[in-house]
């Protein structure tokens, strides 16, 4: 059998040639999915938040209760921005989510409440706004996210319920 050295010394490059081809094209896809990944991280993040938020709101009930630092946090912003150190850059203010924190007597709402009922429900939304590693025009260089949370207000003292009486004959 003849090997045909021609046609072999033509086909020499040729991986390498496609491969510079479909790089940026690789590396467009690799982007992508590096900024798919980062949205749901963060999504997850801003959930941890919300639900620190309303934790805190839900269990503290006012500024003089005597275990206002069993959990670890001081204040409320620090309960929701715990998780949140890697969303924004200190150094700038305005990159910071934003959170507010309502109240309702029903689990369903409406949030409208500033001020805590003796019964009823805490919710923190938190909102913030992914910005994109890629700068390309049909994928959005911002994303915003909001996440929600909501909890029952845990009581000052708690209630017991009694014991339903036992009925028994006396002997």
């Amino acid at each position: 059998m003849l090997i045909n050295r021609s046609r072999q010394k033509t086909r020499r490059g040729a991986a390498t040639v496609e491969l510079a081809i479909l790089t940026p094209f690789l590396f467009f896809l690799f982007l992508l999915a590096i900024d798919y990944a980062r949205v749901f991280y963060f999504a997850v993040t801003l959930q941890n938040c919300a639900r620190n938020g309303a934790y805190y709101a839900s269990n503290y009930p006012n500024a003089n209760y005597i275990y206002n630092d069993i959990y670890g946090y001081k204040t409320l912003d620090e309960a929701v921005m715990s998780d949140a150190a890697s969303m924004y850059d200190p150094a700038d203010v305005s990159t910071k989510p934003t959170y507010t924190v309502q109240y309702s007597t029903s689990q369903t709402g409406p949030f409208t409440l500033t001020t805590e009922p003796a019964e009823g429900f805490a919710q923190c939304k938190v909102q913030w706004t992914f910005k994109s590693l890629t700068r390309f025009p049909w994928i959005p260089a911002s994303v915003p996210l909001t996440r929600t949370s909501t909890m029952r207000i845990a009581p000052v003292l708690p209630k017991f319920a009694t014991p339903a009486p036992t009925g028994g004959s006396g002997s």
